[in-house]
């Protein structure tokens, strides 16, 4: 462990302004940021970042010493969850890092024994051993555990006790490759009162660099956007422009993934050539917030191919009167005036390319199937999955046979060739009687189903968003005893369906495939995640095939 001596009451006191750590001025508007030991840095000038990531100590210990404060840490160094300083009760400068608790108490607790609480163990692992994946960047993480001299992060809510009460459970030899001495990590300049976001916007590669030129407000879910990239060869100068020369003629192709959803279809978004050599644009489209990794293989005129990556974060849609139309979406084509409840309807849709005023014919599977239909009464108390087969002019077509009258929200989840999932959205009415459930969203985390019963919950209380676990506990309803004879639908342990009151918001979700989830499943434990992009009412739906037969259970939760 590298132990911190405390030092006078001087260093743990009252706020100052944030100073650069290499010229212990005053911090500038426009700062580029990095991380480092999982707190945010900035500086004052350009030339002041490379001179820190070379010898971070040498710097820290200087601005120590002349009593600066030049780091903000990103977590309550008590509770060890990350921590947004904007919603926090209280802060304390300490040895040159601002420190900020979700509690008057936890700040107490720091100013009794600092130095406990600021230790930093000599190494550090960016992956959760629990989830099982890499986290991109201190900010990105939702807490921290040490143990035996490594401070590991955390990709999920909950993760950090299981592993605290029993770390040898999941420290594999993967895991254990992740550990390394503490780096300095790039990260993007953030709005006020905005946490870091992890991005990876420039590359250089070989002699060569290229950079994503990010749209000013960010990246939206539900948004088509043309996003420009620039590669330059860093060893000629431009004679014309500043900076270095663009390298024109590159023959491009991407492909855009979700690391945190691993059953999305990849996309294939369209590269093409700007007007200025060097300049290059990709034709993106995000259907959820989150982290999305953008692979660009680049075949250089006399240089051959290179492999290369941008890592970007998405923003949750944007307010329905500030939200760009979505660059497909889904028609009802012949819906019959006197649609009525109890009889079969033929329900047709179609997916069109609005661009181009088309009709979409070719999609790829997604867990199974090109096409997973799904209808929920305008109250969402009523639900149906469904899978429509398509004709050849692209129509889609299934006999629907609602069970009562009003209107019907109809969700096609489906993914047009090479450019990734999405949730499109209509709707219908129908004739006839009112319904005879109870059409008030009602909270409720326990739920049946012809003998299958399961119970929901949540590792952590679900912050708006960010990622969360949401936990379904099965058990047979008969005996009380775990469902754990579930077995695969689609591709999956389990789907889940969550919809936000307003039913223009909805999150598929799905296990994930490895073998700690596997071993929950035996016990009738399914984990799934999720992001919940706004404050509200959610219905929840989750499914699982048991016993022959695939059982729905509906849940209710609210996200404050």
């Amino acid at each position: 462990m590298i132990t911190i001596i405390a030092l006078s009451a001087v260093l743990l006191g009252q706020a100052q302004d944030i100073k650069c750590p290499v010229m212990g001025g005053p911090v500038a508007s426009n700062t580029t940021y990095v991380e480092y030991k999982g707190a945010k840095i900035g500086f004052c000038c350009p030339g002041c970042e490379g001179n820190f990531a070379k010898t971070p100590e040498k710097f820290l210990e200087t601005q120590r010493k002349a009593g600066n404060t030049v780091g903000v840490f990103l977590f309550d160094p008590v509770s060890r969850k990350r921590i947004d300083p904007a919603k926090s009760a209280a802060s304390t400068d300490y040895r040159g890092t601002r420190y900020y608790f979700a509690s008057a108490e936890s700040k107490s607790d720091f100013s009794k024994s600092p130095e406990k609480f600021a230790s930093v163990p000599a190494k550090e692992a960016l992956y959760c051993p629990v989830g099982k994946e890499e986290v991109p960047s201190f900010s990105k993480s939702s807490d921290y555990v040490d143990f035996d001299g490594t401070r590991w992060f955390m990709c999920c809510d909950g993760w950090g006790d299981p592993f605290a009460k029993d770390p040898k459970k999941y420290l594999t030899a993967a895991a254990l490759e992740h550990v390394k001495s503490p780096s300095v990590v790039r990260a993007e300049s953030p709005k006020a009162g905005e946490p870091v976001a992890d991005t990876i916007t420039k590359v250089k590669f070989g002699k060569f660099e290229a950079e994503l030129r990010m749209p000013e407000d960010g990246l939206f879910a539900g948004e088509e956007v043309d996003v420009e990239f620039r590669v330059v060869d860093t060893t000629s100068k431009d004679p014309i422009e500043d900076g270095f020369k663009g390298v024109g003629g590159i023959s491009a192709t991407a492909v855009m993934t979700m690391p945190s959803m691993q059953g999305m279809p990849e996309a294939r978004p369209n590269v093409h050539r700007e007007g200025v050599p060097g300049d290059y644009g990709i034709e993106l489209y995000f259907p959820h917030g989150g982290d999305y990794k953008i692979d660009l293989s680049l075949d250089i005129p006399n240089e051959g191919k290179n492999t290369i990556s941008f890592l970007v974060d998405v923003k949750d849609e944007r307010p329905a009167n500030a939200a760009k139309p979505q660059p497909f979406r889904l028609d009802v084509v012949d819906w019959p005036a006197h649609a009525m409840a109890g009889q079969p309807t033929k329900l047709r849709m179609q997916v069109k390319d609005v661009k181009a005023g088309t009709v979409q014919r070719d999609f790829d599977i997604a867990h199974e199937k090109k096409f997973h239909l799904l209808i929920a009464s305008k109250d969402l108390n009523w639900f149906i999955h469904e899978h429509p087969e398509m004709a050849s002019d692209g129509t889609w077509e299934i006999p629907i046979t609602f069970p009562a009258g009003g209107d019907y929200w109809v969700y096609g989840d489906v993914a047009p060739s090479g450019k990734g999932s999405r949730v499109l959205i209509a709707k219908v009415s129908v004739h006839g009687d009112k319904p005879t459930w109870n059409t008030k969203l009602t909270l409720t985390r326990t739920a049946q189903d012809n003998g299958l019963r399961g119970e929901l919950s949540t590792l952590a209380p679900i912050e708006v968003g960010r990622k969360s676990i949401v936990e379904v506990k099965l058990f047979d309803d008969k005996t009380g005893t775990p469902a754990t004879d579930t077995v695969k639908w689609l591709g999956a342990a389990g789907h889940m369906m969550i919809f936000h009151q307003d039913g223009q918001t909805v999150v598929h979700s799905h296990p994930a495939e490895d073998e700690e989830s596997e071993a929950l499943a035996k016990k009738g434990v399914m984990r799934f995640t999720g992001r919940f992009p706004k404050a509200g009412l959610y219905k929840v739906y989750a499914q699982f095939d048991w016993r022959g037969s695939v059982r729905t259970l509906g849940f209710a939760i609210e996200v404050k």
